[in-house]
């Protein structure tokens, strides 16, 4: 339970500073969990080359929904719903995050 009090805590210091605007946390939670697993799947190469960096960056992906939920603690009725936690910010957290895999692919093979 230590571990867990001390990573919400985390999460509250680093997107507390968003908390007076529920869609600004959803949004640069997703931002950011997109930058790292770009990072990730652009180092890992040709190991996440196809599938596997898809079916990462939607485990990712989850992940971040998670981490709003449970760990920031974000209102989902202030969002408008579970919908609309899932799907706002989708569109960025996917270009980003291809972007960002994509060039950073390039530039390690």
């Amino acid at each position: 339970m230590m571990e867990l009090d001390s990573l919400q805590s985390f999460f509250k210091r680093v997107y507390g500073r968003w908390s007076r605007s529920p869609n600004d946390q959803n949004y640069y939670v997703k931002i950011s969990f997109a930058i790292m697993s770009a990072i990730l799947c652009g180092v890992g190469g040709a190991f996440f080359a196809g599938i596997r960096g898809l079916m990462f960056g939607l485990l990712i992906y989850v992940t971040a929904l998670f981490v709003l939920v449970y760990l920031v603690e974000i209102d989902v009725g202030a969002l408008g719903g579970r919908q609309k936690l899932i799907t706002n910010a989708l569109p960025s957290y996917l270009l980003l995050w291809v972007l960002l895999w994509t060039l950073l692919y390039a530039f390690t093979l």
